[in-house]
């Protein structure tokens, strides 16, 4: 059972949209060295952003220090016509990535990552969480109560394993991460209601990892002969599961969920 989100996603944004009261709020990318996903990634968000009547601004350093990185950062948390600021990762292995993160005014950190939204995160507070992990929890509000649900998540990242267990702890769920370590990993797949997959490898999660009517989440991208895929085996789980596709999944409600926490912050902000 195929899980459709872009409905999901449809609403969250002309929800955003409406909150906005007509405010052109305005996101500003770093995109620093020369990887090409960052860059596509960018450019999506900023297609979205001009399609709702938002408007933002790509800053690509190819060949930035440390230094310029924070520079910039520093300068758009000063200015008042900026409601957004992300960077994408990863960064070349020169520039610190926590310094990066520390430098983001934490009401103009639309992706969640400052370690002043993380620790609110922590301490059960949502005010700006990372887009992918809220992605997913609204995609599960959806379709499911979340109350009591055993979910294993398998990515133990910053990005989403670690961020996506506090907030299903934040509803009751009871969550395991797994990850490359984790023993019997298959045995602990068959016993969740939910799985989330985010490793990276296309077909990882396969039909016998997975229980009847179970939840799968599929977090992964992956192009494999020119086609983007997820982590999970897709055609084998479609009529044992309810899951999510890729594309089309979880990629379009992160989006959605960026567009919200641009108004969101805006709001942190005083500007709406």
């Amino acid at each position: 059972m195929i899980i459709e989100c872009k409905s999901i996603a449809k609403e969250i944004r002309e929800r955003a949209k409406e909150e906005a009261g007509g405010k052109k709020l305005w996101l500003h990318n770093i995109v620093v060295g020369n990887d090409d996903a960052s860059l596509v990634y960018a450019r999506s968000n900023l297609k979205l952003l001009r399609k709702l009547g938002f408007d933002g601004k790509i800053h690509h350093l190819q060949d930035a220090s440390e230094r310029d990185v924070l520079s910039l950062i520093e300068d758009l948390n000063g200015e008042r016509d900026v409601h957004g600021i992300m960077v994408n990762f990863p960064l070349p292995k020169e520039i610190s990535e926590m310094n990066v993160r520390s430098a983001i005014s934490p009401v103009k950190d639309v992706d969640g990552i400052s370690p002043v939204n993380y620790g609110k995160l922590l301490l059960g507070e949502e005010v700006l969480v990372p887009n992918t992990p809220r992605a997913v929890i609204r995609i599960l509000e959806k379709i499911t109560e979340l109350r009591g649900k055993d979910v294993l998540i398998i990515n133990r990242t910053p990005v989403v394993g670690k961020p996506l267990a506090l907030m299903l702890l934040n509803r009751d769920a009871t969550p395991t991460i797994a990850h490359s370590k984790t023993k019997n990993l298959k045995e602990k797949a068959r016993n969740a209601d939910i799985v989330v997959v985010a490793v990276g490898r296309p077909g990882f999660l396969k039909e016998d990892m997975v229980k009847e009517d179970a939840i799968v989440i599929d977090v992964g991208i992956n192009v494999v002969n020119g086609k983007i895929v997820g982590d999970a085996d897709f055609d084998a789980l479609k009529d044992k599961a309810h899951i999510t596709p890729v594309p089309g999944g979880v990629g379009t409600v992160t989006n959605a969920c960026l567009v919200e926490n641009l108004v969101k912050a805006a709001k942190l902000q005083g500007a709406i």
